[in-house]
């Protein structure tokens, strides 16, 4: 099978259910790694490398032409807060999305929160924008 035909099959089957759930689900160092991980493992697999052969996952994606799975999430979950924003203000997603739960949290530290993690990414591009 050509390389061409693999790359449209991750694209369009193995991607998907890598990031299944990242539209909804808040990033966390762990979860980011574990998305790299997995893509370059299928990544190497199409291109016929190993890490024996000391290529760069860099220069594997620029061969592939394939963006960075987490980057890759974050788009689609920006798309996703666009798609709950349009919504009528009577449907669940959006109901969940404009409200704060009520109560109190449990102590210690409290988990991240799917809008901080949207938020906190836009912040980190703005911050790389800058920068160059």
């Amino acid at each position: 099978m050509r390389k061409y035909s693999k790359i449209r099959i991750y694209k369009t089957c193995i991607r998907p259910i890598i990031t299944y759930g990242t539209e909804v689900r808040e990033d966390t160092n762990k979860t980011k790694k574990m998305l790299r991980v997995a893509e370059m493992k299928t990544l190497r697999t199409i291109v016929d490398k190993t890490r024996r052969d000391r290529v760069r996952n860099t220069d594997i994606k620029e061969q592939c032409g394939i963006q960075d799975t987490v980057r890759w999430g974050n788009q689609r979950k920006r798309q996703w807060y666009n798609h709950v924003r349009r919504m009528d203000e009577n449907r669940l997603p959006r109901i969940v999305l404009v409200n704060n739960p009520l109560g109190s949290r449990p102590p210690g530290r409290p988990p991240k929160r799917w809008k901080v993690s949207w938020q906190s990414t836009s912040q980190e591009k703005m911050q790389r924008q800058l920068q160059n």
